[in-house]
């Protein structure tokens, strides 16, 4: 969720100019630019894409993956975060995001090695304490993954959801309520939020299996409007909003005015409940938001989050009493059993009382997690709500409409669009396991760290990865009524055709059986390691490199016969003999690391081929780019005997 953020956009328009290289160039990204600043990161990525295919360069590559972060299309920001952390001029900054991104795409060992990279040469971007919660959930998220909460069962609420974001389901006083940013008709709105390239936020109400939007509006509808809160109680709603600021405010708050969110309340019989609403007391739209309102049963508390002076960092939740006069009470920050130097966000009470919430800072899987509050003695801890609950991307929005069971919204894989709404089910009761594990053709030995993929049919995206242990073992949460494919892979082995099987008919809980053997790659075959980087001048094995040697380590694990030709390449750069001894290093660094796995040296060859062996066109003299070169800077392996 990127809605605490929101500038007035103020961009009338804006010129392109036909290709004169130069000038063209300079005016394609002066007008990327102020998109970006003025936060039209959809307009932004469509010129800056057009800028770099021009003429690369790493700030325009910078602008692309902050865009594409930011409108939390995570997989092509992947692909942009590693041009640029595994590039020759990358910024630790760069490499922390890389594993943000490779952890919003369940790839956890990765992102780990890249925070270990990050922690090497640490700028004071992040705190040693941080790095840690980072280390620790890239573990607990593969633990979370293999071992699924068996009693919670989510499905998507697929009646409701637009291919646009949908989020904050709240029961209210006829059917129930959410915020969308969907477009209502054929018509393209005159008014589009630039952030996203949809409109603005608004509410609507789901009854009798259909959807509606509401009258509830503020001003011209360059606005957000909604999520809310109900007290049928109190005859009151509580909704957040964004507004256009008045001249004076304008005035106070100075040039660069960042339009914060506010949270108004009005009667629930109200015509439209954005006219003449109440301000709460601790609205400040030129300094800082409030927002995500959550009224408890009664009416008589509100929790709301904001990013006032003060906090623990970034976002954090609060919560006021009401008085005896119907006025509200000084704002309590919910401490540090809550609170982190991240993002908290969408506060909510289940009907034990039970205490939920977002956030990013605690131990989590990626993006938003969702956690529960829970008492220990004196002190209050969060627990996160594990996996299928919880996933790699943004997990948010919790409200129950009974015991154990209600909404919250995920833009996870597999949706219907950006943010989509969820029903859940806490206590589930029939459970469906797969086991299985990976092996060796040839030698039936179990293959250590396969990636193994499950994979429902008719919803290819909905994919869930683990890695199998090992022993070569793995398992997984099935749902009901649902066809699959399972497939594996591991370096050194040839690809494999997938399984197929149903959960159709499965009415109790059990446990289905799967193996899959692998057949190792043929002698001779080159198998080459494009993951596998060195720093610029340097033979070192990094931590990523490090995770890829994994991989062969557990190849020749599985066939204690095999034996490897294992050879280091060069870009054309630089002289033939620095090249050929700067790939022997490498070479015999990478021997050294698999020796110290436990791997015979008498099993292991490492040459260096310098610039000998090129994979494009990058000769000595030809002109090329930083990534044509770096794509001849490789490792493969070969086996030459078995």
């Amino acid at each position: 969720m990127k809605f605490f953020n929101n500038k007035v956009n103020l961009i009338l328009g804006l010129c392109l100019l036909a290709a004169i290289p130069l000038h063209a160039q300079y005016s394609l990204l002066k007008s990327a630019d102020r998109e970006f600043d003025a936060f039209n990161f959809i307009k932004a990525i469509e010129l800056y894409q057009r800028a770099y295919e021009t003429k690369p360069d790493i700030r325009t590559a910078e602008r692309l993956a902050e865009s594409y972060y930011n409108i939390r299309n995570y997989r092509e920001a992947e692909t942009w975060y590693a041009r640029l952390a595994n590039h020759d001029e990358a910024k630790i900054a760069h490499v922390l995001m890389y594993g943000h991104v490779l952890r919003n795409n369940s790839k956890f060992r990765e992102a780990k090695a890249q925070y270990q990279r990050v922690a090497l040469k640490a700028e004071g971007i992040i705190t040693p304490q941080e790095l840690e919660v980072l280390y620790a959930s890239c573990d607990s998220a593969i633990v979370w993954v293999e071992n699924p909460v068996k009693s919670v069962e989510i499905r998507n609420h697929r009646a409701v959801n637009s291919p646009q974001a949908d989020f904050g389901a709240t029961k209210g006083p006829d059917g129930f309520y959410f915020a969308s940013d969907r477009f209502d008709g054929a018509d393209q709105p005159d008014v589009i939020y630039g952030w996203t390239g949809n409109p603005y936020l608004s509410m609507y109400r789901f009854k009798d299996n259909a959807v509606s939007k509401i009258d509830a509006r503020w001003g011209d509808g360059a606005n957000h409007f909604g999520p809310a809160t109900f007290s049928n109680k109190r005859n009151e709603v509580y909704f957040a909003v964004t507004r256009k600021l008045t001249r004076e405010e304008r005035r106070n708050a100075g040039k660069d005015v960042t339009v914060n969110i506010e949270i108004f309340s009005n009667t629930l019989d109200a015509a439209n409940w954005g006219e003449n609403a109440t301000p709460f007391r601790y609205n400040n739209a030129t300094k800082w938001s409030v927002g995500d309102p959550f009224l408890s049963v009664s009416g008589d508390t509100l929790y709301f989050v904001s990013d006032m002076p003060d906090g623990h960092g970034g976002t954090d939740i609060y919560y006021v009493v009401r008085q005896a006069d119907g006025s509200w009470g000084d704002a309590v920050n919910m401490g540090a059993g809550v609170n982190t130097s991240g993002n908290e966000r969408f506060p909510s009470i289940d009907d034990k009382g039970d205490f939920y919430f977002s956030s990013d800072g605690h131990l989590g899987m990626g993006g938003l997690d969702v956690y529960r509050l829970t008492r220990n003695g004196s002190a209050t801890r969060a627990v996160n709500l594990g996996f299928p609950f919880n996933s790699p991307y943004d997990d948010f929005s919790i409200r129950f409409d009974k015991e154990l069971e209600g909404y919250m919204a995920s833009n996870r894989s597999g949706g219907q669009g950006a943010d989509d709404i969820y029903w859940f089910n806490l206590n589930k009761v029939v459970q469906i396991d797969l086991e299985g594990g990976v092996y060796n053709e040839k030698t039936k030995l179990p293959v250590t760290g396969a990636r193994v993929a499950l994979t429902p049919v008719g919803n290819e995206a909905d994919v869930v990865v683990v890695h199998a242990g090992a022993d070569g073992k793995f398992k997984f949460n099935l749902a009901e009524n649902t066809d699959y494919t399972l497939t594996a892979e591991q370096t050194g082995f040839r690809p494999f055709t997938p399984l197929s099987f149903s959960t159709k008919g499965l009415d109790s809980s059990t446990t289905l059986k799967r193996d899959i053997y692998l057949a190792p790659v043929e002698v001779r075959e080159v198998v080459v390691l494009r993951n596998i980087y060195f720093d610029f001048d340097k033979a070192d094995i990094r931590p990523d490199a490090a995770l890829e040697l994994d991989k062969i380590a557990a190849f020749l694990n599985s066939d204690p016969s095999a034996r490897i030709e294992l050879s280091a390449h060069a870009d054309s750069r630089g002289s033939h003999d620095y090249n050929m001894k700067l790939t022997q290093r490498r070479a015999d660094s990478a021997v050294e690391y698999l020796v110290q796995k436990g791997i015979s040296r008498d099993r292991l060859v490492a040459k260096g081929y310098g610039f000998t062996k090129l994979a494009n066109h990058c000769a000595k003299g030809v002109k090329c780019t930083e990534e044509e070169h770096q794509w001849n800077r490789r490792v493969e392996f070969f086996v030459i005997g078995n």
